[in-house]
């Protein structure tokens, strides 16, 4: 969540408590509970529209890869030709 890192919330909630007073931390959690679940509120229908797209194109990418069949003669590349592959006997090195 935006890059910060479980060490980092942390620390933040250790500066929270060191800075803000006892009295008032029911407060700050009430407010930091109404400005989490309002902006989850906010984001829901982008959230939605974008798994919408994700699914129309994966849906897309699905039926053009039925309608296009696999040659017979189709094999994976030697282990040569990938990344960090030993060269075989009889397969020249990839350019």
């Amino acid at each position: 969540m935006f890059g910060i890192g479980l060490p980092d919330l942390l620390f933040i909630l250790l500066l929270l408590l060191v800075l803000v007073k006892p009295s008032e931390w029911p407060t700050v959690a009430r407010r930091t509970a109404r400005t989490l679940t309002a902006l989850r509120r906010a984001f829901t229908p982008v959230l939605e529209e974008m798994r919408g797209v994700r699914d129309s194109l994966m849906s897309d990418a699905a039926s053009t890869a039925l309608s296009h069949p696999v040659p017979e003669n189709w094999a994976p590349r030697p282990q040569c030709f990938q990344k960090g592959g030993e060269p075989e006997d009889g397969h020249p090195l990839p350019e």
